[in-house]
């Protein structure tokens, strides 16, 4: 029986080491396996980042172009056409038939600026001035507070599009200055 017990304890102790060796393997193999899923993973999140910031991206350019910023770069020339260029209809030694014929023109271009939202504006006279869409050509003093930074007269107009200046309205303003009604008083009685 003793060699009977040992020979059983033998492949007892034999099984028993094939199964620890088994094990070894299975762990180091789960291990391993554990590994490359958490890099998977990972790969995965930054992969999704990625997608998702250009898709982002892509979403704000077409935003962008639904709301027709594509088109702001030639409403701005065209705004800049329609300003500079109007006053030749005021012009007596141009031809009336060719006047006629820029007015159906200018006509034609704010008729563009209207489509896209964009609008030919010009400041009342004693409006306060709007400082994202003014430009001060000249200054005249005033001794009135309440006049302070309002229009004096407009000097060409200007176009916006959704509150934005496609191009600047050129204007005069009051600036107060408390010795505005001394200096004027007294350039009077020197005369």
């Amino acid at each position: 029986m003793d060699t009977q017990s040992e020979i059983v304890a033998e492949e007892n102790s034999s099984e028993q080491s094939n199964l620890t060796a088994t094990l070894e393997k299975i762990l180091d193999l789960q291990q391993k396996n554990s590994r490359q899923l958490v890099q998977s993973l990972r790969e995965n999140v930054n992969f999704q980042n990625q997608v998702r910031l250009g898709m982002q991206q892509e979403l704000d350019v077409l935003k962008e172009q639904q709301r027709g910023e594509q088109f702001t770069p030639i409403l701005r020339s065209i705004a800049a056409v329609c300003v500079e260029y109007r006053k030749l209809l005021a012009d007596e030694t141009i031809p009336r038939r060719a006047r006629r014929t820029l007015k159906l023109m200018f006509d034609e271009l704010e008729e563009i600026l209207s489509e896209y939202d964009a609008e030919v504006f010009t400041s009342a006279v004693g409006e306060i001035r709007r400082p994202l869409l003014t430009k001060i050509v000249n200054t005249i003093a005033t001794d009135n507070k309440n006049l302070h930074n309002t229009v004096v007269q407009s000097r060409r107009p200007g176009v916006m599009r959704n509150g934005h200046p496609l191009y600047r309205e050129f204007v005069d303003v009051y600036v107060y200055d408390a010795t505005a009604g001394i200096k004027k008083s007294e350039s009077v009685r020197s005369e």
